[in-house]
């Protein structure tokens, strides 16, 4: 989320829309990461049925649905890292422009 402070530099709009798919991506993360403790937590109640193992293949399910979430995020990161860069550098180009234009 180092990034997401960046995003928000690099246009009220871009950085907006980036921010808030990087904060979307860590609410998806925190519900997964609940439902995995909830569902380790009720295969540890019902330890004699079938339920544990159905509990601990969701539990596998979810942890790479996190996986690829934090994959997407840190994706949306360097897009926004990407851009944030590519926006000085154009900045920095039409300063160039503008004081030449001036001089």
């Amino acid at each position: 989320m180092e990034n997401a402070q960046n995003t928000a530099q690099l246009s009220p709009v871009a950085g907006a829309s980036l921010t808030a798919a990087v904060e979307r991506l860590d609410s998806a993360l925190n519900a997964l990461e609940t439902r995995i403790r909830d569902l380790q937590g009720r295969s540890a109640d019902h330890s004699g049925d079938s339920f544990p193992a159905e509990a601990a293949a969701e539990a596998r399910r979810l942890q790479d649905e996190i996986g690829a979430l934090k994959a997407r995020e840190k994706a949306l990161e360097a897009a926004a890292s990407e851009a944030f860069e590519a926006l000085g550098v154009a900045a920095k180009d039409i300063r160039q422009l503008l004081n030449e234009q001036a001089a």
